[in-house]
């Protein structure tokens, strides 16, 4: 009885000339971005869609319409646009990144803090749990603010 070992050698030669070619193939092409991550998270979110509701045909093409767009993206040679588009995006997060932050923070903090903001300058406020009456002063205005809990 004889064991067949496979060739790893060969395998990995086949791979790494994969591998290489695919590397040519791209070159010169704008390639998986951050905006490309977004778009494929909202396909993701039009399959759940689409599997939830049951509307196979309608949601189906636009969810391969939107597929067909991030595989165009991928493959432009066109990267002055692609990176305009990229640091569009970009701009949309980062103002959108606070908003996300106070939410991870309301989360992580939610049995134990209560969050409320400022009326004078916007600024998000945690505060211990508790019941009753609270003065407060905000650290960035320094206005005086009282804020009523029941429980």
């Amino acid at each position: 009885m004889s064991i067949v070992l496979y060739d790893l050698s060969e395998k990995s030669d086949t791979v790494n000339n994969f591998i290489s070619k695919l590397r040519n193939f791209m070159a010169g092409r704008n390639g998986v971005d951050k905006l490309t991550y977004g778009l494929i998270a909202v396909y993701c979110i039009i399959a759940a869609v689409r599997v939830i509701s049951g509307l196979y045909l309608p949601i189906g093409i636009i969810q391969y319409a939107f597929l067909a767009f991030i595989i165009y993206r991928i493959m432009s040679r066109n990267l002055q646009k692609r990176y305009r588009e990229n640091y569009k995006f970009e701009q949309f997060l980062k103002a959108w990144k606070p908003y996300f932050e106070h939410l991870k923070l309301r989360f992580r903090f939610i049995k134990t803090h209560r969050f409320r903001t400022c009326r004078h300058c916007g600024e998000f406020l945690r505060l211990k749990r508790g019941r009753g009456k609270r003065q407060i002063i905000c650290p960035k205005c320094g206005s005086e603010l009282t804020f009523h809990f029941l429980f």
